[in-house]
């Protein structure tokens, strides 16, 4: 039966631990480039790769990291959309992998459902350290790989994008018994998620975001200053020089998914370092415990892209940045896109190392912001960063939204 919830564990085989462990062996590492300090321009060091590899090589455990991992009760379901690309194609059935972690609250009835929409570099498992405090306050938390992402598949056929995301994951938490729910979502998750709010707002009554991300950024004039406050002039300057200086993966991945996906593929030591440099200028490394990523978060990270494979988790940045997105929809969809607006209540969480934030005044002439908050600690990975600041808004403003939304009915 397609609409079937199946258990599953995450499982490499010992003969794929085996043919990583023989890269890692013969992996090469450059010594004749000129090593400088980790920055903006040159991107990660050859000393921090020969580190971590030789981390990998001798002390990390996969299957450690493995169980970790599978402390998350997860399944899969296979979801069928009627929508079709541009050239009249229908997408291929998609696999959903997600966690599914209910609530440990005996007041909480019923439960809360939270979809947790995650982006790239990310996973479905970023959640997984504000789950003691989302559970505990009430909440069931959903968290699906993205499609093409972890252990979700992607269609074979081009222009899968987000709204079509969107509307996997509302089918997803229908078929798990949530006809109404509350949404959290950071990087693309953010996207998605505002994506599934205009086509079901109905159903998805509340969406809070970490990543308050615009299409149409405005450009400052001389004086425009004066109309902002230094935490947002901030946050003007790091989304400007993310958008200016920091955006040529996205770029590559539009672009050449396939090629930089192959390239990955089947290099564990280069997709170590394609991903560990943005987990690095992206997050909020002082304030992390220790004060930076250990290299086995760094590794783990990138085995959660490298072991099902790279190269479908880049293709959705083909698929959403196409100038030709907007003709790949159906007409009701496309006015969705084109009104861009998402009116059920919108809260937002902004970490001070977020590279893509929004300042309110332009935020919310897309969106009905009713909750804004700043974080002076913390970055990209909030969930994963600062997973106490984090749950503790997400709970205020969810919780609160969906009494609000009970009282109603």
């Amino acid at each position: 039966m397609t609409d079937e919830i199946r258990p599953f564990k995450i499982n490499i085989s010992d003969e794929e631990l085996d043919n990583l462990n023989k890269k890692l062996a013969l992996a090469r590492i450059p010594d004749n480039v000129a090593d400088a300090e980790w920055g903006e321009e040159n991107g990660v060091t050859v000393d921090f790769i020969r580190r971590t590899v030789e981390h990998w090589r001798s002390r990390y455990s996969w299957r450690e990291q493995e169980a970790k991992l599978n402390q998350m009760p997860q399944f899969k379901t296979t979801i069928t959309l009627s929508a079709t690309n541009k050239a009249g194609q229908a997408f291929d059935p998609v696999e959903v992998h997600f966690a599914h972690v209910k609530t440990t609250a005996t007041d909480q009835k019923p439960a809360i459902p939270l979809l947790f929409l995650h982006g790239w570099p990310g996973h479905f498992a970023e959640v997984q350290k504000a789950l003691t405090a989302l559970t505990a306050a009430g909440f069931d938390v959903v968290s699906p790989s993205l499609m093409g992402y972890g252990w979700s598949s992607l269609p074979r056929q081009a222009g899968f994008n987000f709204f079509h995301h969107g509307d996997v994951f509302h089918r997803l938490m229908v078929r798990l018994g949530y006809d109404r729910y509350v949404v959290q979502g950071g990087d693309w998750g953010a996207i998605v998620s505002r994506a599934l709010l205009m086509q079901y707002p109905e159903h998805a009554v509340a969406l809070h975001l970490n990543m308050p991300f615009i299409r149409n950024r405005p450009e400052l004039k001389p004086g425009d200053e004066k109309n902002f406050t230094e935490t947002e002039l901030a946050m003007i300057k790091r989304y400007e020089w993310f958008a200016k200086e920091q955006r040529a993966y996205a770029q590559v991945h539009a672009t050449k998914p396939r090629t930089i996906g192959f390239a990955m593929h089947d290099s564990p030591v280069g997709m170590l370092a394609w991903m560990a440099d943005k987990m690095n200028i992206w997050s909020d490394l002082e304030n992390l415990p220790g004060g930076g990523y250990t290299a086995d978060e760094y590794i783990t990270w990138t085995l959660m892209h490298y072991f099902p494979g790279p190269t479908t988790a880049m293709q959705m940045y083909r698929a959403n940045f196409s100038e030709e997105m907007q003709t790949t929809l159906t007409d009701p969809v496309a006015k969705l896109l084109a009104t861009n607006r998402v009116e059920n209540p919108v809260g937002v969480t902004v970490f001070a190392k977020e590279i893509a934030a929004a300042p309110r005044v332009w935020f919310e002439k897309e969106n009905n912001v009713v909750f804004w908050r700043f974080h002076a600690k913390g970055g990209h990975f909030a969930a994963y960063e600062q997973p106490k600041d984090f749950a503790e808004d997400v709970i205020e403003f969810l919780s609160g939204q969906w009494k609000s939304f009970q009282q109603k009915l």
